[in-house]
């Protein structure tokens, strides 16, 4: 049994008419991780750079 709202809501484009199988869930897994590991290496990155100016400020004695 489909509701009106339904069906507007899928002619819009806002509800999807398939459900989700577990290979796209396994795919959203694999995609959040792969994300906070970039995040995680973009932080480091950020900190070996300010860091390292940081130390070269002090070595300099800018600081």
């Amino acid at each position: 049994m489909s509701f009106p709202i339904d069906d507007l809501a899928v002619m819009v484009g806002v509800m999807d008419t398939k459900p989700q199988t577990s290979a796209d869930d396994e795919l959203q897994r694999a995609r959040d991780k792969y994300n906070r590991a970039g995040e995680t290496l973009v932080a480091i990155s950020f900190g070996v750079v300010v860091g390292t100016g940081l130390l070269w400020s002090a070595m300099v004695g800018a600081l």
